[in-house]
């Protein structure tokens, strides 16, 4: 069945189509998709870029250098820029390695280890004649090895 939108073929360096799927399968999206929501991001710079180039096509030998001097320097101001931004961003995001430790259910170092909290079941079903002692259970962590 025919398309609507074109299809193109790129080729990939193994450690951008590695990371490009590394995007991908964290996102749970396509390499295509992955690769299609970035040049989508990118399209108004394209479409100035071209634009620009059109424009150079027309001028002089001069105003092309202009041209290309001022690019370059617009082009190292917002190198400075994202170089900021990430500064930034790192700055203000959380330690993720510290927050997915805590997500696995990790204790603390042994000097820090706090005695586990000692709870009662809620209600017992009816046909149960034995109370379980849910302070003598091993951690979820340790259930089914065997000692």
């Amino acid at each position: 069945m025919p398309t609507l939108n074109p299809r193109i073929n790129v080729t990939l360096s193994p450690s951008l189509d590695s990371l490009v799927g590394r995007l991908a399968s964290l996102e749970r999206v396509s390499k295509s998709m992955v690769l299609r929501e970035l040049l989508e991001a990118a399209e108004p710079s394209l479409v100035h870029a071209v634009a620009l180039m059109e424009a150079a096509l027309g001028a002089g030998a001069k105003a092309r250098k202009n041209l290309v001097r001022d690019i370059e320097s617009g082009i190292k101001a917002a190198e400075g820029t994202s170089e900021l931004m990430l500064q930034n961003m790192a700055l203000q995001t959380r330690d993720l390695v510290a927050e997915a430790q805590a997500v696995r259910g990790r204790r603390p170092s042994r000097g820090r280890r706090a005695a586990p909290p000692v709870t009662a079941p809620a209600s017992r079903p009816a046909g149960r004649a034995k109370a379980v002692n849910v302070a003598k259970r091993p951690p979820l962590s340790n259930r089914g090895v065997k000692s």
